[in-house]
């Protein structure tokens, strides 16, 4: 599974330096449920307020990653107001067998954020928008969470799946270039749908389909397409 290496590599290159975040177990407690934290109860949002918000997924067979969790900004412990909001989640999963094997590994790994219940934190995540906002409540910041805890308990959620490898998550707060992260997380997107439309509605006229782009710029893709053609 290569077909998102490109994207990663773009990706790093975006965010540039990062801080290395502490490794050591995550203290959160994960509900069975969201937390409903209301207004009263809110010290800040990330990606309140209508601030820049973007999260974004990639996943690779071919890169390593670091099972740390990475951060570009402040801090939760240092931040007093709503503010813009980043999370980035690169994932290395083991070779798949086959293509339709690697779809089902990334459907199952994007459903990740909507089952992640942290308690005191409101997490609102839509697949539309790439948006995920987070309601971060006052007792959180009396516990004195950091993205360490979330991002930590968020890497043990996802290595509980026996085909992920390694991950690495980074968090933004601070950051001058939404527009390009939104652009590329848009382009992930846009891959993962024309990735699903090759493998479940194989068009045999590439002219005639609104993903050509994307399958013209993955690498991989419409190699991927035109086996899928053969096979049908």
């Amino acid at each position: 599974m290569v077909i998102y290496n490109s994207f990663i590599e773009q990706l790093k290159s975006l965010v540039g330096d990062l801080c290395v975040l502490d490794s050591t177990p995550a203290r959160l407690k994960e509900g069975g449920k969201n937390d409903i934290i209301f207004t009263r109860d809110t010290a800040f949002e990330l990606g309140g307020s209508q601030l820049p918000c973007v999260s974004t997924l990639a996943v690779s067979s071919t890169i390593p990653f670091s099972d740390r969790a990475y951060l570009v900004g402040k801090d939760l412990d240092k931040i007093k107001k709503d503010v813009p909001f980043g999370k980035i989640v690169f994932l290395e999963i083991e070779e798949p067998e086959d293509d339709d094997e690697a779809f089902k590994h990334i459907k199952e790994l994007d459903q990740v954020k909507y089952k992640f219940y942290a308690k005191d934190f409101m997490i609102r995540a839509s697949a539309f928008s790439m948006r995920e906002q987070i309601r971060v409540g006052k007792n959180a910041v009396k516990a004195g969470y950091t993205f360490a805890d979330l991002g930590n308990k968020l890497i043990e959620k996802y290595k509980k799946y026996p085909f992920v490898k390694s991950v690495d998550i980074i968090f933004i707060t601070e950051f001058d270039n939404f527009g390009a992260l939104n652009n590329l997380a848009q382009k992930i997107k846009d891959t993962t749908s024309a990735l699903n439309h090759i493998l479940d509605n194989v068009l045999f006229d590439c002219s005639s389909c609104n993903l050509k782009e994307i399958c013209d710029e993955v690498e991989g893709m419409k190699e991927l397409h035109m086996k899928k053609t053969k096979n049908k």
